[in-house]
């Protein structure tokens, strides 16, 4: 007997006739993801990367399309949800527009979004989930469902939702999105706004709980992830014959995925060949498996794009034709010892670096490792190493960095660790990657 069953398609399913042509799958050319609070793009094979957002940080998600339109989501630290914006890349890199994430829930008690983001295949239309609750708790009402906007958010449009569909992804024009333990998506000619909808997947039968599910382009593959308290989070790979009824799931391919720890942000590309996760080596792409072998025989091996990196996005933008802002379009420049060691670091007097700024002003510099360098749990970035100066005029200023006091005794773990050095000067920054000694 298996010891999982993700098949099994729902029963008195209406056949529909599709009423939307979707354009042809192509091969995916990159994949997005956010490393370090800013989005980067990277081949497949993870040997060519480019970060595209421009050093301003803070960036919580990333999404791709099919045809190369990329949607970046930017949350401010300390800001709630409602202020959260956006912003849009055509496949080239250029910046199409910038606006906010619209929500109706101004005056809920609490409030989370995205929990779920995705393009259409031509990127058009964004989908993202929420979560909240009016009132106070034990007495509150909770709401969870999904928004579809036009993915240029300029102007304060109105988003368009369902509750009870959460966690949403986009086949075509078409939501997917999660309803208890059962994957639908939206029925024929009623998508992206439609509230009728057909069942692809049940894993009630899994012992585990489906969050978020993604759909090649092929409409043949879907991976599903899927979660429980007692075990990691893991992500399931099945075939279907298709997304429309009658559905039959599993014929050639039910696994789960090799994955190590907690794996999530599951994406397939536009051929359904390739598969992109997040687990606790960081964001990796492999082949998509082809038979029933249980954890799944991967076509390619697991390639690490970034081992910090989370939101991972296959899309259909160009790596060769990208246009990276450059990297240090704020004027700002930095000028670092050969090696950074923590001895000099920890030491009272600290460790001097040389900043050239374009005016003058404070000059603030921090340094961040993800939580697990040090040995802690979750996933956030801490903030080990700051410094500051002020710059009397345009030019070199001396700034002294210094491992921040709470983080002293982890100083063993920060040796060999990779640190992202942010130097702010007002509105203008600047990051660079360095290892410390």
């Amino acid at each position: 007997m298996r010891r999982h069953c993700l098949a099994g398609t729902l029963g008195s399913i209406l056949t529909l006739v599709a009423l939307v042509v979707l354009p042809s799958p192509v091969a995916a050319s990159s994949i997005s993801y956010i490393d370090h609070d800013e989005v980067w793009v990277s081949t497949l094979d993870g040997k060519s990367k480019a970060r595209l957002s421009s050093g301003e940080g803070d960036w919580r998600g990333v999404a791709a399309s099919d045809g190369g339109k990329l949607l970046g989501i930017r949350l401010e630290s300390g800001k709630i949800f409602q202020l959260t914006k956006t912003q849009l890349w055509d496949k080239d890199g250029q910046v199409l527009s910038k606006g906010p994430l619209p929500s109706e829930n101004i005056g809920w008690s609490s409030y989370v979004a995205p929990l779920g983001l995705d393009l259409s295949s031509d990127g058009d239309f964004l989908a993202y989930g929420y979560s909240g609750y009016t009132g106070i708790v034990p007495n509150a009402n909770f709401y969870r469902g999904h928004y579809v906007i036009n993915s240029d958010t300029k102007t304060l449009i109105t988003p368009i939702g369902q509750g009870g569909y959460e966690w949403p992804t986009m086949f075509g024009r078409r939501v997917v999105a999660a309803s208890g333990d059962v994957a639908f998506i939206q029925t024929p000619g009623t998508g992206p706004f439609g509230t009728s909808w057909t069942g692809l997947v049940d894993v009630s039968g899994s012992g585990l709980d489906l969050v978020r599910s993604d759909v090649s382009a092929t409409g043949k593959v879907i991976a599903l992830e899927l979660e429980s308290d007692s075990q990691p989070d893991r992500i399931g790979v099945v075939s279907i014959s298709g997304v429309d009824p009658p559905v039959t799931v599993g014929a050639t391919v039910d696994c789960f995925l090799p994955t190590v720890g907690d794996a999530t942000e599951a994406s397939l590309s536009q051929d359904g060949t390739r598969i992109a996760w997040r687990d606790d080596q960081g964001v990796k792409v492999a082949g998509v498996p082809t038979t029933l072998a249980d954890p799944c025989t991967l076509t390619s091996p697991p390639v690490t794009i970034s081992t910090t990196g989370r939101s991972p996005s296959i899309g259909g933008a160009s790596f060769s034709s990208l246009n990276p802002p450059d990297p240090a379009p704020s004027g700002i420049k930095v000028v670092l010892p050969p090696k950074l060691k923590v001895k000099d670091l920890a030491s009272p007097q600290g460790l001097g670096i040389t900043v050239k700024v374009p005016r003058k002003g404070r000059v603030r510099v921090s340094g961040t490792v993800p939580a697990s360098r040090l040995g802690l749990k979750g996933k956030r970035l801490l903030v080990v190493v700051k410094g500051s100066g002020v710059a009397s005029k345009a030019g070199p200023i001396k700034v002294r960095l210094r491992i921040v006091p709470r983080y002293l005794k982890y100083k063993a773990r920060l040796k060999g660790a990779t640190v992202l050095l942010t130097i702010r000067q007002g509105s203008r920054s600047l990051t660079r990657k360095v290892k410390l000694r």
